[in-house]
């Protein structure tokens, strides 16, 4: 099932990571999926990418995440629509105790989607 969006600004803490996500609002899809990595296809002006789909708690913040890194794109989205649809779960969401432990954790999570 794909899901449409409006891409919001986030804290920018994936591109300091060097993986850029696009942000968005969680609404109802906490009723439907738990905390976690998934596995995503995202259109993008007719175009359709593969992407890391990320949801769970936010980094050092309260509240929760919904973000998904693209894979082979770049550019400027925010306050586009954008549809994804979330695949299969690649792992649990978890705590890192370091930012270079969540960026190569993150290189293995792109990994396992390409």
């Amino acid at each position: 099932m794909w899901i449409r969006r409006k891409v919001k600004h986030g804290h920018q803490f994936g591109r300091l990571l060097g993986h850029p996500t696009l942000n968005f609002n969680v609404g109802h899809f906490k009723v439907t999926h738990q905390p976690g990595v998934y596995n995503c296809e995202v259109r993008i002006h007719r175009k359709t990418y593969k992407g890391a789909l990320y949801f769970g708690p936010k980094l050092n913040k309260s509240g929760q995440a919904l973000e998904v890194y693209v894979i082979d794109f770049a550019g400027d989205l925010y306050g586009h629509y954008v549809d994804f649809r979330p695949g299969k779960k690649i792992r649990e969401s978890k705590k890192f105790d370091s930012p270079e432990e969540l960026k190569n954790q993150i290189k293995k999570d792109i990994g396992n989607i390409v």
